[in-house]
């Protein structure tokens, strides 16, 4: 992907390829980003995806939120900047604000920042870790719960188990639902006490806790 993603001027977009390789690498840059942008915003949306550059497979970052938002810079020059020094000159930062973009990096990782930065905005792959109403349902709930959050179309379960509205979860403090084609799903599965999230939270070697 080589050009601007297309979002709405009052939305600000950003994404970042730092080279990380995994999961728990994406996750750590997602924290890196809490503290330069509006993360406890109830429309911020962060999400890491899988990305193939001429750097290979690996994983980078993106995020959204209102540009109404309180908190947090707004300017696509002025942000790129804050990224670009936090996370390091050879990471890819693209920032596109009020209808101006800005990026910074060598150009194989933003190439892996836009593609991130596609993904986020079509809905088409990649992982929420960020969203309004997370820590709500990051315990034992319910699948209305869930579907009930702006963030979440629907739960689905492996193996054909049942899934209804009164289904109980446990998703124990892990909740990473995934974008494909345009819905977010958060996939469960069978476990000892009922349904628990497909994805282990204990896969995440570094930064679980943020």
């Amino acid at each position: 992907m080589t050009t601007t993603p297309d979002v709405p001027a009052s939305t600000v977009l950003v994404a970042v390829d730092a080279g990380t390789r995994d999961h728990a690498g994406a996750e750590h840059v997602v924290h890196l980003l809490d503290g330069l942008l509006p993360a406890g915003d109830a429309t911020y949306v962060a999400s890491t995806h899988v990305v193939a550059t001429d750097d290979g497979p690996h994983t980078a970052v993106a995020a959204t939120w209102s540009g109404a938002a309180a908190g947090g810079p707004h300017a696509a020059g002025e942000l790129v900047g804050l990224l670009a020094a936090a996370v390091g000159e050879r990471a890819g930062v693209l920032v596109v604000a009020a209808g101006d973009e800005a990026v910074a990096g060598p150009a194989a990782a933003l190439a892996g920042a836009r593609a991130a930065a596609g993904q986020h905005v079509d809905r088409a792959a990649g992982r929420l870790v960020r969203f309004a109403g997370r820590a709500e349902v990051e315990r034992p709930c319910t699948v209305a719960d869930v579907v009930a959050l702006d963030a979440v179309d629907a739960v689905e379960a492996l193996a054909g188990t049942d899934v209804r509205p009164e289904t109980p979860l446990d998703l124990g403090e892990w909740a990473r639902p995934t974008w494909r084609a345009g819905r977010s799903v958060l996939l469960v599965q069978p476990g000892r006490g009922g349904l628990v999230p497909f994805e282990s939270r204990h896969q995440i070697a570094c930064c679980a806790d943020h």
